[in-house]
């Protein structure tokens, strides 16, 4: 009985030893590879339990996951022989593991290799683009380019002709430039008399003068692919700045005066035409107004003579009373004669006012 709990214990042991070595997890953020003494065996790119050879054969994992590289800032010239400072970084993921194993060995080693391809794509872009490009609105052009640039490897001739078709393998490109500062892929493609005379030569008679180029896809070489490049900032070098921003000032200060100088000559042009409105308002008005004026007089001297004419003797008593009180007022003294006509009303009212 003993031994046989002896057995099971030895046995429950040996399990918890030997199961994990020989059952493992590859999570969906993961990729892996199984090596023995160093050596590739097997490659996993999808999610699941899997099995190994206990003991002699170690799990690597990778991330599968987009990784973020920063490259280091870096002054470059335009095409236009402007300074800029420049910093970027990129996005990767890894998406052949051998490769990836057998070429970087790890992500930090990686992540140095991309940010030297980016610096360096990145330095030879720029060199071809405008200073205004490169900060202005073609800023997204620029990136795309490069992101595309960077997702193939230059390799020598040597490298080349070593390649399971030489230089005929399907993925390999082979460009012909007859300016040697133009793009990789701006250039031409070889005819089959130019491939078979590179095959024979490194420089054949018919290409003197121009430059030869070969490129692969980088996930061939690294196992990776470079998703996407960004500029984060394009700035002028410390030296410069000062003088820069001190040009920009002044013409923003230009721009200004010319804009205050503008806006001046609109507020007097304004002011005329308003001033001119209100002079030709108020002559209408003042000339409306006298219209209205002598049209009311008239009325008036038209409705007196009718009154005159309808009962002089009321017409009379009325001026009277309207004497009478600008004329007769508190402690007032008139000397009049007696047959003055404003003392009629106050001596005889009913007597009739003398004609003349």
């Amino acid at each position: 009985m003993t031994r046989i709990f002896v057995g099971l214990i030895v046995l429950v042991i040996g399990g918890l030893i030997v199961l994990p070595q020989t059952f493992f997890t590859v999570d969906q953020t993961q990729v892996a590879i199984v090596t023995e003494f160093g050596a590739f065996k097997d490659a996993f790119t999808t999610p699941g339990l899997r099995m190994k050879q206990p003991f002699t054969q170690q799990v690597r994992r990778f991330d599968k996951r987009l990784q973020r590289v920063e490259a280091p800032p870096a002054s470059v010239l335009t095409a236009d022989k402007r300074n800029l400072v420049i910093d970027a970084y990129a996005r990767y993921r890894i998406v052949d593991p051998l490769r990836f194993f057998q070429s970087l060995q790890d992500e930090r080693a990686a992540g140095s290799r991309v940010g030297d391809i980016v610096a360096s794509e990145l330095r030879r872009e720029v060199a071809l683009d405008q200073q205004e490009e490169v900060i202005g609105p073609r800023r997204q052009e620029i990136m795309r380019r490069i992101t595309d640039a960077t997702n193939l490897f230059e390799i020598k001739r040597a490298e080349a002709l070593e390649r399971p078709g030489g230089l005929r393998d399907p993925v390999l490109q082979i460009f012909i430039l007859d300016d040697p500062k133009q793009r990789a892929v701006d250039g031409r493609k070889p005819t089959e008399q130019e491939i078979a005379a590179l095959e024979r030569e490194a420089i054949p008679a018919s290409l003197a003068g121009t430059k030869i180029i070969y490129l692969v896809p980088i996930r061939t070489t690294f196992g990776i692919e470079i998703v996407d490049v960004r500029i984060k900032r394009a700035d002028f070098p410390p030296d410069i700045a000062n003088s820069v921003y001190a040009r920009m000032k002044a013409e923003r200060e230009r721009i200004a005066s010319g804009l205050r100088a503008e806006g001046s000559r609109r507020e007097a042009e304004i002011r005329a035409e308003v001033d001119r409105d209100v002079r030709v308002l108020l002559q209408g008005a003042e000339g409306t107004s006298a219209r209205v004026r002598g049209e009311a007089e008239r009325q008036a001297i038209d409705i007196l003579a009718q009154a005159l004419e309808k009962d002089p003797e009321f017409y009379a008593f009325r001026r009277s009373l309207e004497a009478y009180k600008v004329s007769l007022k508190n402690d007032t003294t008139i000397v009049l004669s007696p047959d003055s006509d404003l003392l009629r009303y106050l001596q005889d009212p009913t007597k009739p006012a003398a004609r003349k």
